[in-house]
């Protein structure tokens, strides 16, 4: 009998146990009963995983009828012109809103909608280990996945040329669409890539490249950590 309660102890442990994905809410905001919250991640989990936390956030925030659960991953900032990068997104509606989406299932049998909005972990994967033959086997000084645009920066250096940056930026299939040698100039104290002649420009700094575009040159509009 001792030993059948002790194993029913570790089952209803197992169930109730917070997810071992490590997260944080990074912003709430309330309305018509229902919230949405920004979740931080420190890398592309998988969409189980994701559930995994939505289940944990959506017991603990019991007293919303609908809540929307955005995830985001380092490097972006709330500072940034254009926003937060979102790269996925849970949603749990009202059970009398409930539509056709809400197919998923978390732990505590609540229906949810599910969208990957930027790649999933094994796509970025993929992206990353590319290496195009316009780099010609140079070592590259950045991979930066934008789930916005659904594109990747490879940022690289040849020593052998008069202008070593070069820029190269690639489609979701991993085709290079664009291949910039930037302006490089300083800034007080801080190194600028000019990718434009409206003079838009980029910053890499602490493996996260900063974008700045020309409508305001001294506020960022995105940051992209490396290799997320």
């Amino acid at each position: 009998m001792k030993k059948i309660l002790i194993i029913c102890l570790v089952v209803l442990t197992a169930c109730n146990s917070k997810p071992t994905t490590p997260f944080q809410i990074l912003k709430s905001v309330k309305s018509n009963g229902g919230a949405k919250m920004d979740v931080l991640v420190k890398s592309r989990i998988t969409k189980q995983q994701m559930i995994a936390i939505a289940a944990t956030i959506k017991s603990d925030s019991s007293q919303y009828n609908a809540l929307q659960i955005d995830y985001l991953l380092p490097g972006s900032s709330y500072k940034n012109a254009g926003g937060v990068t979102v790269y996925a997104t849970i949603t749990y509606h009202n059970k009398a809103a409930l539509t056709g989406t809400d197919t998923v299932e978390d732990a505590d049998k609540n229906l949810l909608s599910f969208q990957f909005v930027g790649f999933t972990p094994e796509k970025a994967k993929h992206l990353l280990s590319i290496e195009p033959e316009i780099m010609g086997g140079k070592t590259a000084l950045g991979k930066f996945i934008d789930d916005n645009t659904q594109t990747i920066t490879i940022i690289y250096e040849d020593k052998s040329a008069q202008d070593p940056t070069h820029i190269l930026e690639l489609d979701s299939t991993g085709k290079v669409i664009s291949a910039i040698v930037p302006m490089e100039i300083t800034d007080k104290g801080v190194k600028k890539m000019v990718v434009s002649q409206q003079g838009d420009y980029m910053t890499l700094k602490d493996s996260v490249l900063t974008l700045y575009s020309s409508e305001d040159l001294q506020k960022p509009y995105r940051s992209i950590k490396q290799g997320i």
